[in-house]
C-alpha cells in the first residue's frame, strides 16, 4: 500500500494494540467534512502501540467492503500542542481516495475495520509508533524509541463513490468507436474502414447523468479509458482497477473542453485531435495524434485555492519548458495519464 502525495497518514506494519489509548485524551472538534478538526492535546504526544479512535459514527450510508471512499486527512503535530500540521481540506493535494478492499485488511487491520464500523461523515483519529521512515524504505516491525513524539492523523469520510456510472448506453455511430464493459474490463472496438481521423473535438454522451453540472475549474473522480485513432491501440486507464481524481485544469484542453459542462453520472466519449492532446508527433512514452477516450464521471468537486495555485505554476513550467525546447508541447499534462498534472493523493492497495 502507498500514499503517493502529502504527510505519511497509513501505518504500512501495525504493532499489537495496548490497553491505554492516549487519544482519548485528545479533545476534538470537527466541522463537519467541509474544514479541518481541531484537536487540543498536550505535547509532546506519544503513543507505545497503534491507536483509533473513533471520534463520530456518521449519519450517512455504511461503509462496506468494496467501497471506493473519498477522504479527508489532517495530521497533527505530536511536537506541539495543538499544532495542525497539514491537512488535505487546505493542501493542494486534496482529498485522498480509500479503496475498502482485501489488501487494506491484509495490510493495515486496524484502518480496514474502524472505516467498516462508520457510516459517511464518520471521523476517526489514529496514530502509530512505527517508524514511517524506516517502513518507506521497506523496513518492517521498526518501531520508534518508548516516548518519541507522534504525528496523528483525524480522518473524516466525506463521500462514498460509485464504481462506474449506471444508465442504457447509446450505441456506437461514426466516427465514435463502440466502447463496451464487461465485469471491469473496458474495450474500445475501432472500424477498419473508420477514415482519417477527425481533426476537431467530438463528443458523444454514451449515458446521461442526473448530477451537478461540471466546471473547467472542478476537480473530478473518474474512470476511463484511452486508445491511439490510428491504430486502436489501448494505452492508458482504469476500469479495472480503482477511480482517479484530477483537476480539469491540469489535463490535456480535450478533456477540459469536452467534460465540462458534463453531468456527474455520464459516460461521455472523446475523439480529440492531437492539438489538443499531446500533439501529432511521436515522442517516446506518450501517445500521439487523435485519440479517443471513454470517461466516467463519477463525481465532482470545486477547486481548492491551493490546488488552483499548484496547477498554475505548473502551467508556467510547461510554458517555460516548451520555449526551451523545439520539441516539447505547451501541454501542461506531458503524460499519458491524462491526469498527470494533480497532486491529489490516492491511496493504492492493488
Amino acid at each position: 500500500m502507498t500514499l503517493t502525495a502529502g504527510a505519511s497518514v497509513l501505518a504500512l506494519t501495525l504493532s499489537a494494540c495496548g490497553t491505554s489509548n492516549p487519544l482519548d485524551h485528545v479533545k476534538v472538534t470537527t466541522h463537519g467534512t467541509t474544514a479541518a478538526p481541531e484537536a487540543e492535546y498536550k505535547a509532546p504526544f506519544a503513543v507505545a502501540s497503534e491507536k483509533v479512535r473513533v471520534i463520530e459514527e456518521g449519519a450517512g450510508e455504511q461503509i462496506k467492503d468494496g467501497d471506493f471512499l473519498i477522504v479527508q486527512v489532517s495530521v497533527f503535530d505530536a511536537s506541539k500542542e495543538n499544532t495542525l500540521k497539514d491537512s488535505t481540506y487546505t493542501g493542494s493535494q486534496g482529498p485522498i481516495i480509500v479503496p475498502i478492499n482485501d489488501r487494506l485488511k491484509q495490510l493495515a487491520p486496524e484502518i480496514y475495520n474502524t472505516f467498516t464500523k462508520l457510516k459517511v461523515g464518520g471521523t476517526f483519529a489514529h496514530a502509530t509508533n512505527q517508524d514511517q521512515q524506516a517502513a518507506a524504505k521497506g523496513v518492517t516491525n521498526a518501531t520508534l524509541a518508548p516516548g518519541t513524539a507522534t504525528d496523528f492523523e483525524v480522518y473524516t469520510v466525506t463521500k462514498k463513490l460509485p464504481g462506474y456510472v449506471e444508465g442504457s448506453q447509446a450505441p456506437a455511430e461514426a466516427p465514435f468507436p463502440a466502447f463496451t464493459l464487461d465485469n471491469g474490463n473496458a474495450s474500445l472496438k475501432f472500424e477498419d474502414n473508420r477514415g482519417d481521423a477527425p481533426t476537431e473535438l467530438k463528443t458523444k454522451v454514451l449515458i446521461e447523468g442526473n448530477g451537478a453540472t461540471v466546471k473547467e475549474t472542478d476537480t473530478l473522480y473518474v474512470r476511463y479509458i484511452g486508445a491511439q485513432w490510428s491504430d486502436g491501440q489501448v494505452f492508458d486507464g482504469n476500469y479495472n482497477t480503482q477511480p482517479i481524481s484530477f483537476s480539469l485544469q491540469g489535463v490535456i484542453k480535450g478533456w477540459t473542453q469536452g467534460l465540462a459542462g458534463q453531468k456527474v453520472g455520464s459516460r461521455v466519449e472523446l475523439v480529440i485531435p492531437g492539438d489538443l492532446a499531446y500533439g501529432n508527433e511521436a515522442v517516446q512514452g506518450r501517445p500521439s495524434g487523435t485519440l479517443v477516450f471513454v470517461v466516467d464521471i463519477l463525481d465532482a468537486a470545486p477547486q481548492s485555492e491551493a490546488q488552483a495555485k499548484l496547477i498554475e505554476q505548473q502551467k508556467v513550467q510547461a510554458s517555460a519548458a516548451a520555449s526551451a525546447s523545439a520539441s516539447a508541447t505547451a501541454t501542461p499534462a506531458a503524460s499519458t495519464n491524462p491526469a498527470a498534472a494533480t497532486a491529489t493523493a490516492t491511496v493504492s492497495a492493488s
